[in-house]
């Protein structure tokens, strides 16, 4: 693919402060570019990288499938079924997506039930034969609609279908600068307001373990000790949105910790204990 023009030297340069163990000035490189060209989707990839280093957040999915292998496995954004194909047998696979692209199944080595359909619509009322009308998942992720309101609703109503033990996994939680982590999309590389979820979480769910990793693009964020009879969430919508419909995502770029809480650590190791303390089967 042909980069813009602005794209390849940044890049490059940006490489070789990097060689040089220069961190800042390579991100003073990325960051300039961006500033004259803000829809630069490989600039904002390394920059992610550059923040974040180490594994990445399929390579954390990975690891959790292995680590848990969940009899069920529901995820709520399908796109290509990259994540999908994460899964491996003895687990069964639910996806839904309202417009998955080309072949989402290509690539699953498990028994997959794809649902078209808007995430909301399915949580509601599965499709009958839906594997979720057994005994609920063990492991979901949500990497749908990235705009805070339908992140809240996506957990509200998935969990409701959480088995007991079960882990929920929340996609772009450290938004990369404001740009990217509004609610309303403006350039190809977005990852939306959705990590507004967390801090809601930490704040009105005291009974759920939530950690944030800090794996690029835009981190992931686990979330244990599930209840599917809280109406916490659901009973405060409203007065939810209105409360954090004003706050921007500058003070979680800056001061991360500060808006997720601790951050843990993206290690293999460090996860599987994590999973044990919190007591995810």
């Amino acid at each position: 693919m042909k980069l813009p023009r602005l794209q390849r030297p940044a890049l490059i340069e940006s490489s070789l402060r990097l060689r040089r163990a220069d961190r800042a000035g390579a991100r003073e490189v990325l960051e300039q570019v961006l500033a004259l060209d803000p829809d630069l989707a490989h600039v904002h990839v390394a920059l992610a990288r550059l923040r974040w280093p180490g594994p990445d957040f399929h390579t954390v999915l990975g690891w959790l499938h292995e680590l848990l292998q969940p009899a069920l496995y529901l995820e709520i954004g399908v796109e290509r079924g990259l994540s999908l194909a994460l899964a491996r047998p003895p687990t069964r696979a639910v996806g839904v997506d309202p417009a998955p692209l080309g072949d989402p199944l290509a690539r699953c080595r498990v028994p997959v039930q794809v649902y078209t359909m808007p995430s909301g619509q399915f949580l509601r009322a599965p499709p009958e034969g839906c594997a979720l009308h057994g005994n609920g998942f063990n492991m979901a992720f949500i990497d749908g609609d990235h705009r805070f309101e339908t992140v809240l609703d996506d957990f509200i109503a998935l969990e409701r279908w959480a088995a007991p033990g079960a882990l929920a996994v929340l996609h772009d939680t450290l938004p990369l600068n404001t740009l990217t982590s509004d609610s309303t999309r403006s350039t190809s590389f977005y990852s939306g307001d959705g990590w507004k979820l967390v801090p809601c979480l930490r704040a009105l769910r005291p009974g759920l373990r939530v950690v944030t990793l800090p794996v690029s693009p835009t981190g992931l964020t686990l979330v244990a000790g599930l209840d599917p009879t809280s109406r916490t969430l659901s009973a405060r919508r409203q007065d939810i949105l209105d409360s954090y419909a004003q706050v921007d995502a500058g003070r979680a770029i800056e001061r991360p910790q500060a808006v997720m809480g601790p951050l843990g650590v993206n290690r293999r190791e460090w996860v599987a204990d994590w999973l044990r303390a919190v007591g995810v089967q």
